[in-house]
């Protein structure tokens, strides 16, 4: 990446600049170590101007990151680059009094203090799982989701990383999984991420939503971005299950989210 600047040769600064960024080197860092001097059309040598922090940048960004484990990039301070090899995740089963901890270790390998149930609720955000006897009584009251008396898990979701690959075996065990996700683009991209992982299994999800969405879409002040509206049409061609879900929140203007279940 620096040969060119060693060298002083012409280089593409615009593409420099932007590997730099790809590489969360902040824009004042790099003005502040490097000066362009333009010598043709896109074409620029580069003066280095901070050459002790040139040099900091070279030993930090020259060395290639061993990234086969997050122990071997954390040598390099990147261990955010590579996933934890395994999970933890807090469950609530009808066969403890209080929740329990299933743990995926790095080979893959699942511990469970007692047994996966036959069904399991997927709680997306940690406020709603706390309350779980209240949402479950919403969920029966004002979703219709009709539970088995026995043999029910709940287990909070921590958002995004639920659709860990590891989680596969584990959630594999279920006969049914009903997510109780934000009626959103975010809760949307979970959903559809677990039906592609679990697809082959053929174990059946259920997007849980309320009865009454459309008057609490009315309520809510959660109004949708472009970003969202553009992220929601994503989900108006093909045989998506959450079309007709995506057409009625393009039509109110605006999102759920789930904490409002349990608001009093």
């Amino acid at each position: 990446m620096f040969s060119a600047v060693q060298s002083e040769e012409p280089l593409d600064w615009a593409k420099f600049r932007k590997a730099l960024l790809d590489k969360e080197v902040t824009p004042s860092t790099i003005d502040a170590y490097f000066k362009p001097i333009r010598v043709g059309s896109g074409t620029y040598t580069v003066e280095v101007v901070d050459l002790q922090g040139y040099q900091a940048l070279v030993n930090h960004l020259g060395v290639e990151v061993d990234k086969t484990s997050r122990a071997a990039a954390a040598l390099h301070g990147r261990s955010h680059a590579v996933p934890v090899s395994g999970n933890l995740v807090i469950v609530q089963s009808m066969l403890s009094s209080a929740p329990v901890v299933y743990e995926c270790d790095s080979s893959g390998q699942w511990t469970y203090p007692v047994p996966p149930g036959k069904e399991l609720v997927l709680v997306e955000n940690l406020q709603n799982f706390l309350e779980r006897a209240g949402l479950l009584t919403f969920l029966g009251d004002r979703c219709g989701l009709t539970l088995p008396s026995e043999g029910v898990d709940m287990a909070y979701a921590v958002g995004n990383a639920i659709t860990k690959t590891c989680n596969k075996r584990w959630l594999s065990q279920y006969e049914r999984i009903h997510c109780v996700f934000d009626i959103d683009p975010g809760g949307f991209r979970i959903y559809e991420s677990l039906r592609r992982m679990l697809a082959a299994g053929g174990t059946p999800l259920t997007f849980v939503v309320p009865n009454d969405l459309d008057a609490l879409l009315e309520k809510t002040h959660r109004f949708l971005s472009e970003s969202d509206r553009e992220a929601l049409a994503k989900h108006l061609s093909g045989e998506s299950p959450l079309r007709s879900l995506a057409v009625t929140l393009l039509k109110a203007g605006k999102t759920l989210e789930q904490e409002s279940y349990i608001y009093d």
